[in-house]
């Protein structure tokens, strides 16, 4: 399956990586939607617009902070 891009904003876009959607702030994977399995978002902190963009993305979902090593993982 080839990763499908899908830019939203500016600095706010959304990949999808083997059926993960995961969620890039910037240049950096900060959540996912995994194909399988718990929502996951980082327990890594950072701006207050990457912390808009992990809610938009979310959007009240439930999800499980985990460490940034772990979201980066879907990515690669």
């Amino acid at each position: 399956m080839a990763i499908q891009f899908k830019p939203i904003k500016k600095n706010y876009n959304i990949i999808i990586n083997k059926g993960h959607q995961i969620l890039y702030s910037y240049s950096t994977p900060v959540a996912v939607i995994p194909s399988q399995g718990s929502i996951l978002k980082t327990k890594q902190k950072y701006s207050t617009t990457t912390s808009r963009h992990i809610n938009k993305f979310l959007d009240g979902l439930e999800s499980h902070e985990v460490e940034q090593s772990i979201i980066s993982s879907y990515a690669d």
